[in-house]
């Protein structure tokens, strides 16, 4: 049905994340602020350190603002915040967004009417939520950013942040697709929610990764990092340019789900056909890994719940925390992935 002879290779190919911004790093609750790839074959609910005494929290009120609880990732994200707050006994004040950026504001200021000691914001998007989490830090209430950031300084809008790596995410993908392609083929990618940290590190890492090369972005649409929508904006792609596509690069594993579902549905076959990476690092996608038709699956862990807990604990502790911590995350492809290493 198409005219590609591409050999597959498979390579792991490893890499470094960028440093975390914001001082030191002796203490840090998340992952080492580099964050080389690694081989781990099983994704555990992260534990507190141990360094911290994480009884102060008990009885504590944090409110924890969730953007949109519509997809795995965000649901595993928000599960992680429910048993952290069940296993220290804090009282769980939980909102759900839907992807509104003027409910999510309104959602952090009612949480702090509410009297909460701390917040965990996973914002929806890096503009919106200044004046809230400027008052929240008025009134004292320490305000600590989950996988995406705010346009704003830390210890004026936020008191830290726990973040993966987007762009070297983004540069994995951009390099085991090289490697898959020989270097030289057309991409489509689906992006994210605009406006959001991850979507526009993810985009920006992956172009400046392939700027020079013989890749070449023949679609480029935004799907919301939502199964079904990226299921049929790729089937629109492949109506119009199915022939073309050599490889799709999805933002999230949500979305490489979906568009596998559409490539299939289209008569092509995943993974000989048309090879698809994505970010995140589900069962779902180690599953499609394993099965040969998702080529490689960067991982991007949503359980939050301890590190962003124990940041917590150390400011009840009184103890200094950084600006910004960075979460290690690893590419998976055929040669380590796992089921048991999804989420």
């Amino acid at each position: 049905m198409r005219k590609k002879a591409l050999s597959l290779v498979l390579a792991m190919t490893m890499g470094l994340a960028l440093a975390a911004c914001g001082g030191e790093k002796d203490e840090a609750p998340a992952a080492a602020a580099e964050a080389p790839a690694k081989d781990d074959k099983e994704a555990a609910e992260p534990q507190s350190s141990g360094e911290v005494d994480m009884s102060v929290l008990e009885g504590k009120t944090i409110g924890f603002s969730q953007c949109d609880n519509g997809n795995s990732w965000r649901i595993a994200e928000t599960e992680s915040m429910q048993a952290a707050a069940k296993k220290y006994g804090v009282n769980l004040i939980y909102t759900d967004a839907s992807a509104d950026i003027a409910k999510q504001a309104s959602d952090i200021e009612d949480m702090v009417a509410q009297g909460a000691d701390y917040l965990i914001i996973a914002p929806q998007e890096e503009d919106g939520l200044q004046a809230a989490l400027q008052s929240a830090m008025d009134k004292d209430v320490p305000v600590i950013l989950v996988d995406r950031s705010v346009n704003g300084e830390a210890g004026q809008l936020y008191t830290s942040q726990i973040m993966s790596d987007f762009v070297w995410e983004a540069e994995q993908c951009a390099k085991i697709i090289s490697e898959t392609l020989g270097g030289k083929g057309n991409i489509a990618i689906l992006q994210g929610t605009q406006g959001a940290t991850s979507t526009n590190d993810r985009q920006k890492g992956f172009m400046d990764a392939i700027e020079g090369t013989d890749l070449k972005v023949v679609a480029d649409q935004v799907a919301n990092y939502v199964m079904d929508e990226a299921q049929d904006v790729m089937a629109n792609i492949l109506q119009a340019q199915g022939d073309e596509i050599d490889a799709v690069y999805c933002h999230n594993d949500d979305m490489a789900q979906g568009a596998i579902a559409a490539i299939k549905a289209a008569g092509y076959t995943p993974g000989k056909d048309i090879y698809v990476v994505g970010i995140d690092g589900p069962k779902a996608a180690m599953e499609s890994i394993l099965a040969g038709e998702q080529l490689a699956s960067c991982s991007c862990s949503p359980l939050f719940g301890e590190p962003a807990f124990e940041l917590c604990a150390k400011i009840e502790s009184g103890q200094k925390v950084d600006a910004s911590y960075t979460n290690e995350d690893t590419l998976y492809t055929k040669d380590n992935a796992s089921v048991d290493a999804g989420f």
